[in-house]
């Protein structure tokens, strides 16, 4: 109620403003050229004329000036008071709430993601040079010791396809609660799903010559992952948390513009100047409050 008077009272003083503020304007370029050398009666006249012209535009810029000061402090309590209504009684929203916090969960995940494609890319930097010691060419046997870091790179790069799938799983879920609560929002990115562990076994089938090749195609790949598609995936996600964002915000906007039906035919604009009064006065008194509070926490200086 205290912000539709707010407004109402906006929309009465702003256009009278206006046009007086006009009316000033034009009594000071109706100023006498000769004004100086005019005898006293219409000195105090023309005077008289213009300081009651300034004085109607200083009330009314006034009257302005104290909406524009309280209007974003209502709003701030309004938009507080909303959204601990809908935490109280909008199920679908705590849910939304809820699965946008997944994002800090993804953001986990990605970095476990970070770790091991290093680690991957480390252990195939391993077996690729562990492969040319003990190779036997003519039977195109790897030797024992090639053999195991295989199996660790393996290793690892399942590893890495746990991680995907586990953000996946995330991001699958938080998409699946928003879109249940009634939320159409961008969801988390889905990272790629890779197959690693299959590329480096079929790897280790292949003779020394074409596995050396393959070896810095997959290494090539994996810095690219690491140095730039890591870094961009959390823009992604950046991004998304920013949209999300707005459209719980958007549905915070839409319960205040219900707020706002309900309250409509109860704004008389006889009431419109003392409840602006009264707003001004509540937060003057909050805010001397606050300071007096501010001034009784802080610690009394002392003295030895």
């Amino acid at each position: 109620m205290r912000e539709a008077h707010l407004r109402l009272s906006r929309e009465h003083l702003r256009p009278v403003w206006v046009a007086k503020e006009a009316e000033l304007r034009a009594v000071q370029t109706a100023k006498p050229t000769f004004l100086p050398i005019m005898g006293r009666r219409a000195k105090e006249e023309y005077h008289a004329r213009l300081a009651a012209a300034q004085e109607t535009v200083t009330i009314l810029r006034n009257g302005l000036e104290v909406i524009e000061r309280c209007e974003p402090h209502i709003k701030k309590m309004i938009e507080e008071e909303i959204e601990n209504v809908l935490r109280a009684q909008c199920a679908e929203y705590v849910e939304a709430l809820a699965a946008r916090r997944q994002k800090e969960d993804w953001v986990r995940c990605l970095d476990r993601f970070s770790v091991k494609i290093f680690e991957f890319t480390r252990s195939l930097g391993n077996v690729r040079n562990v492969a040319c010691s003990g190779y036997g060419r003519e039977a195109k046997v790897y030797s024992q010791g090639a053999v195991q870091a295989f199996m660790l790179a393996i290793t690892a790069a399942q590893a890495v396809e746990d991680e995907i799938k586990f953000a996946n799983r995330i991001s699958a879920e938080q998409t699946r609660l928003l879109q249940a609560n009634g939320f159409d929002c961008r969801p988390l990115p889905r990272l790629q799903e890779t197959g690693y562990a299959v590329w480096v076994s079929k790897i280790s089938s292949l003779a020394l010559a074409d596995a050396q090749v393959q070896f810095d195609l997959l290494i090539e790949q994996t810095k690219i992952l690491y140095e730039t598609g890591i870094p961009e995936l959390k823009g992604q996600a950046d991004a998304v948390e920013v949209a999300q964002g707005n459209e719980l915000h958007n549905f915070l906007l839409a319960a205040w513009d219900q707020f706002r039906a309900e309250v409509a035919p109860n704004i008389y604009s006889g009431d419109t100047e003392r409840n602006v009064t009264e707003t001004e006065r509540m937060l003057v008194a909050a805010a001397r409050n606050s300071v007096l509070g501010r001034l009784e926490s802080t610690p009394a200086a002392t003295t030895d």
